[in-house]
């Protein structure tokens, strides 16, 4: 993957007073816009003593304070960039599931009083996977035994290469970090899944690293529900679609 990299007089931004007595303001480019502003943050905030500070303003545009000298470095750097521009960060789509495996006997039960993370509910008014899941499905019920599948929770985050997002609500909360490399995706992922109501159970989670190829499915963990009519093991699955969304 080629990354945005700031030119190494970017480096050398290390103005020791802390008297800022010049603003400036600088257009760049809206695909690198997020990228640029993390990096001179980081050179310009970095002390004890800083050498300035840098805003994204609602424009798009930088607003630096620094000393004159250390803008004239500034835009040495948005000069190097303009002439040798990289490609933009990509973007990264990731697809995830909260399955439930009712067990034999359970799937179609009626659910007894008392809460659980949807509802009370039996695992009969929860949706059927989608055909994208088939595969997985059939190697889970290879490992784990004759189970039914339910969705408890699906949702999709979509984030630039190097960038944290999350998306929350009830019952699937995501928190994603990922880094592009090709066709190798390296992420952080936290998948919560959350009770609709205050009294609920407390929360089923898994957080990992892992890496995924494009188009692959990968399961990153199983807890176990217990109650309100939905018992049996869940399973967290995460999807990076292909090119054609696959």
């Amino acid at each position: 993957m080629t990354r945005l990299r700031l030119p190494a007089v970017a480096l050398a931004l290390s103005i020791a007073s802390n008297a800022w007595a010049d603003l400036k303001t600088y257009d760049i480019d809206p695909q690198y816009q997020q990228e640029i502003y993390t990096a001179l943050r980081r050179v310009l905030d970095t002390g004890p003593p800083t050498s300035g500070k840098v805003e994204l303003l609602p424009t798009g545009q930088l607003l630096v304070n620094a000393s004159s000298e250390t803008l004239q470095q500034v835009e040495q750097v948005m000069q190097a960039l303009r002439s040798r521009p990289a490609p933009a960060t990509p973007r990264v789509e990731l697809q995830y599931w909260a399955v439930l495996g009712s067990r034999a006997g359970t799937a179609n039960a009626a659910a007894p009083r008392g809460p659980n993370v949807v509802g009370s509910r039996s695992p009969a008014d929860l949706p059927a996977p989608p055909s994208a899941l088939n595969d997985v499905l059939a190697e889970l019920k290879r490992l784990h035994g004759d189970l039914q599948f339910r969705v408890l929770g699906t949702t999709s985050l979509t984030t630039q290469s190097g960038q944290r997002g999350e998306i929350g609500g009830s019952p699937l909360h995501v928190d994603q970090t990922t880094f592009v490399q090709g066709d190798t995706l390296n992420a952080r992922i936290e998948m919560m899944l959350t009770s609709t109501t205050p009294e609920g159970p407390p929360p089923n989670q898994v957080i990992v690293g892992t890496s995924l190829r494009r188009g692959e499915f990968v399961v990153l963990g199983q807890s176990e529900l217990v109650g309100g009519g939905l018992d049996g093991p869940v399973f967290f699955i995460v999807h990076w679609p292909g090119p054609q969304g696959r």
